[in-house]
């Protein structure tokens, strides 16, 4: 069970740096507007801009953390073997992961309406 643990945290790091690369890369962010590459991120926009950049993107990182966890609670059922209390932690993981997504899936809207009310 440590090892599948190990190898799920080393999968979602390779999944986080394979994103933060495709950022990197295509430059959809941070893009400058006189060309080449920006000398100075913070500056990119107004404060409510990198604010709102920077929430969606740790709601989107919480949202991968969540799925994650619904996959171990998928491997915890499907080795559970007939144990009833395996399956039991099972559902509880699988439960509270759906709401983790529920509450990631609102919070991203209401930052999105917030945003888009002030802007």
């Amino acid at each position: 069970m440590k090892n599948l643990i190990k190898k799920t945290t080393g999968a979602l790091a390779m999944a986080l740096f394979a994103v933060n690369n495709a950022f990197a890369q295509g430059g959809a962010f941070f893009d400058n507007p006189s060309g080449g590459a920006a000398p100075n991120v913070a500056a990119q926009g107004t404060l409510g801009q990198n604010i709102t950049t920077v929430i969606n993107y740790f709601l989107g990182l919480l949202g991968l953390v969540a799925v994650a966890f619904l996959i171990y609670a998928g491997v915890l059922m499907v080795t559970a073997g007939g144990n009833d209390e395996q399956v039991t932690k099972a559902r509880k993981v699988i439960m509270y992961s759906v709401v983790g997504i529920v509450i990631i899936l609102l919070s991203y809207t209401i930052v999105t309406f917030v945003t888009s009310a002030l802007g």
